[in-house]
């Protein structure tokens, strides 16, 4: 990439529907591949996250860089969460995700952060479920219809060939509003919030909400079914029973970050039921072939995602790419 381009462009200012057409789910999960061996290879530059609050502890604010050296460029994912939100309509946390290239120093894009986040995070759910999901399921339940519950969708249905999908979710309406987005009606058989029965039946489970206490236990699970986890980013939050993680295979994007963050993993280990001996290994590790993944169909899999800036970069430098060629309404550029 010549980086006379970058000056030549000036800041392009991507927003999610320019996102959403031009880096297609497809394509995000061809990109996270690369970027989950990049990570586990340690051949990129992922420095811990930084966190700080406002004075009076209303908004947290998180800095997320990513270091990529071989293309001379970094990213730095921007997110603010209100701990107080007075207004239910109001998402929580927003992010941006600023694209500089390491040469010149310069911004060269700013992109919408809260759909790269759920289009990386549903991505790695649809390589995780590629790799380890069997692959005749044809069924997935979906808990927590928000955002990311749409690209967690996506991603399965780009993977494997679902014919049942299951909805659940505390708010009906959020649900209704998912089955109606993806235009399901025809397509699938979808069911919204019905009994955990049901999940005797279900191949894929992806799980997408800030819940601190179990969702399921073991004993509703079928043999053989496959978990992505990727709602608790938290100690305190707790989607997952610990004595599926006991007895099942497990697999992280990022290990030191997840042992750090997720009390998925944080509340069973400080209790002694599970060690990490648990743990099969990392995502990047599965892809690179460097360990294997299920042995049985009737292998129990989770994986278990907090999320990487690796990610972020990958999808914003794939955006700003398709941006360059791209004559669009959607794309705002400032020259700087």
């Amino acid at each position: 990439m010549d980086d006379r381009l970058s000056a030549k462009n000036g800041v392009k200012v991507l927003n999610a529907s320019f996102i959403k057409a031009h880096v297609p789910m497809i394509k995000a999960i061809t990109l996270m591949e690369e970027a989950f061996r990049i990570l586990s290879e340690k051949s990129a530059y992922i420095p811990q996250r930084i966190v700080m609050s406002t004075p009076d502890d209303k908004m947290s604010i998180f800095f997320k860089p990513a270091f990529m050296s071989r293309y001379n460029r970094l990213s730095i994912k921007l997110l603010t969460q209100i701990h107080v939100n007075e207004n239910s309509e109001n998402p929580t946390i927003k992010g941006t995700v600023l694209l500089i290239d390491m040469i010149s120093g310069s911004i060269i894009s700013i992109a919408d952060g809260n759909y790269i986040t759920a289009l990386r995070t549903g991505a790695a759910s649809g390589i995780a479920t590629q790799y380890l999901a069997n692959p005749d399921a044809s069924s997935v339940a979906i808990f927590g219809c928000g955002a990311q519950g749409l690209t967690q969708l996506e991603a399965i249905l780009a993977v494997r060939p679902i014919r049942n999908v299951y909805l659940f979710d505390q708010s009906p309406k959020k649900a209704i509003a998912l089955a109606e987005e993806l235009n399901l009606s025809g397509k699938f058989e979808v069911q919204i919030n019905p009994d955990l029965k049901v999940l005797k039946t279900v191949d894929v489970i992806c799980t997408a909400t800030p819940s601190q206490k179990p969702l399921f236990s073991i004993s509703d699970l079928k043999p053989g079914v496959h978990i992505n986890a990727i709602g608790s980013y938290k100690p305190d939050m707790n989607e997952i029973d610990p004595e599926i993680l006991r007895n099942g295979m497990v697999f992280l994007d990022d290990r030191l970050a997840c042992l750090k963050e997720t009390g998925d993993l944080i509340i069973p280990l400080t209790a002694g039921i599970i060690c990490e001996g648990n743990i099969n290994g990392e995502l990047g590790e599965l892809i690179s072939g460097a360990v294997s993944g299920r042995k049985t169909p009737e292998d129990i899999t989770l994986f278990k995602s907090v999320g990487s800036a690796i990610q972020d970069f990958f999808i914003a430098n794939e955006a700003y790419e398709q941006s360059i060629s791209v004559t669009d309404a959607q794309i705002i550029c400032l020259t700087v």
